[in-house]
Order: C-alpha cells, then structure tokens, then sequence
C-alpha cells in the first residue's frame, strides 16, 4: 500500500480540497482507496458523511494512532492511504510525513503561502520524505503563478506540472459530498485533478 501526505503548516492552503478529490480520482482509477481524517476540522470527515457514493474509505483518527490506522488499511487490502494532516502541528506533521512514500504541499500563489512553505519543508527534509508542491486554488491567468513557481524552485522539490484552478465546481462538489469528477465529469476542475492524480502516481513510483 502507498501512503500519499497532504502536509501544509498554514490553513486554507487547500490541502483538505486536494486529499478528497485526489483520493476519489484514484479510486475512480480502480486503486481501494482509504482516506484518513487526521485534522482536528475534520472537514474531510464531514464531507465523506455527505458522499452517497460507495467509496473512498473514510477514516477518521489522532495521529498517535496512525500507525495502527495504516496496518489496518493493509490489512484490508487498501492499495492506497491518503493521509489529510492538521496545519500548525510541526511534531505530529513529522510522524506524518514519516509514514508517507510521498508528501504534497499545497501552496497557493501568494505571499504568505510561500513564507508558510518553508516550514514543511523543513519537517519533510528533516525526517527524509520525499516530497511536492502542488500550486492550488490558483487565480485564472495570473502573473503570480509563474513567480510562485520560480520561488519554489530554490527548495529543490519537484512542483506539480498541473496547477489547481480557483473553481466554483470544487466547493460545489464538496458540498453535496462529492468529487469534481463526479459532480462535473468533462469539467476543467476534474480535468486537473486526474492529471495531478496522474502525476502523483509518477512521483510515487
């Protein structure tokens, strides 16, 4: 089983927005999908008591308890574990990051973004994850996204080819417990996602 991270140390930096279309892209792919609930919001959570839908597994749990949540998601045959951690939790986001074959940073094109980037960074360079940016709830044609990109460049990881568009269909789907994929299938916002699917499964390999 691979285990893919949403890490980020700032909030509304999309990192729940992207494990829950992320993990119904995969699973929509054929992948037994579970999707763990570490963020004390539990906005994921929430949003899998909306679906209707049989899957993604939904799981919700503290992040002491991560561990067993993952021998057990093995254990069940699951081919892949998203993990949603909670921003402003440095020692907890280490154990996160630990347990991941791949780490994803969501950042979008600002400015406190970026100085809220660097932070895991740290933590993902520190317990030796490998990981991503990924450049979300980006403005249409914005000058900023180019120099956002520049600006991660000195990290040295790699940045999602992809970027993730400001769209209404995103919170439009989460709102009645779905996927972009689901709610607007030919849309452009479940186009994104499923070549950021794609890519991470290129990142993981």
């Amino acid at each position: 089983m691979k285990v893919i991270a949403f890490l980020s140390q700032k909030g509304g930096a999309g990192k729940t927005t992207l494990a829950v279309h992320t993990a119904v892209a995969a699973y929509e792919a054929g992948f037994r999908v579970v999707l763990i609930d570490t963020d004390p919001q539990k906005s994921a959570t929430v949003w899998g008591e909306a679906r209707q839908e049989e899957g993604p597994v939904i799981a919700t749990a503290d992040v002491a308890d991560l561990k067993r949540v993952l021998e057990a998601a093995r254990g069940d045959g699951m081919k892949l574990a998203i993990v949603d951690a909670a921003p402003h939790a440095a020692p907890a986001a280490a154990g996160i990051a630990r347990a991941a074959d791949l780490v994803a940073i969501p950042c979008r094109p600002t400015a406190f973004d970026l100085a809220a980037v660097e932070g895991a960074v740290r933590i993902v360079k520190a317990v030796g994850a490998k990981a991503v940016f990924i450049l979300s709830a980006c403005p249409f044609r914005a000058p900023e996204i180019a120099e956002t990109r520049d600006a991660l460049g000195v990290f040295g990881l790699p940045v999602a080819p992809v970027e993730i568009t400001d769209r209404r269909a995103f919170a439009r789907a989460v709102a009645s417990g779905r996927a972009v994929t689901e709610f607007e299938t030919d849309g452009k916002a479940a186009g994104e996602i499923r070549a950021l699917w794609s890519w991470l499964q290129e990142q993981m390999a």
